[in-house]
């Protein structure tokens, strides 16, 4: 596709929510035909020269290594945990925590509500079956240790 198509792309796949200008897509785009993710096609014809690109089997293995990146990056944010929490000052780790929570949550709904996320009535179903168990486990953690902290201020009270 084009520079111009890919912009449009963007802007519908993300629900007009980024709408990256020219200025963005074709530096991006030169520079990955420079690294041999894309490959320029030059359209011939009337009117202005125009250069659609495809991605190279190069590209193609980028993105199943991004792939692969990203489904070892939720092990990778729980190991690095403790570092956040020795690293942010108590109220930015409070917004933080409760933060991460709205951004997941909002990523699944958008996941099973959308009709761009390609996946089937199966696969909504298992995605949604497996985060009410998540939020299960969550929620009876949050009141074993809202339990606990209450008998400790009561002991402590005394």
């Amino acid at each position: 596709m084009s520079g111009y198509d890919l912009m449009r792309e963007i802007e519908d796949k993300t629900e007009g929510a980024w709408h990256p200008g020219p200025g963005a897509v074709y530096p991006t785009l030169q520079k990955l035909a420079r690294q041999g993710y894309v490959k320029a096609r030059k359209k011939s014809g009337s009117g202005p020269a125009q250069a659609s690109y495809e991605i190279t089997p190069a590209g193609l293995r980028n993105i199943a290594s991004a792939k692969r990146a990203m489904e070892t990056s939720g092990e990778k944010m729980r190991m690095m945990s403790s570092l956040f929490i020795d690293l942010m000052d108590q109220d930015d780790l409070v917004k933080f925590a409760l933060n991460s929570f709205e951004v997941q949550a909002g990523l699944v709904r958008t996941i099973v509500e959308s009709d761009r996320s390609g996946l089937g009535h199966v696969d909504k179903l298992f995605v949604l079956r497996q985060y009410k168990l998540n939020l299960e486990r969550e929620l009876a953690h949050a009141a074993a240790s809202i339990r606990a902290l209450d008998e400790r201020s009561e002991r402590e009270a005394k």
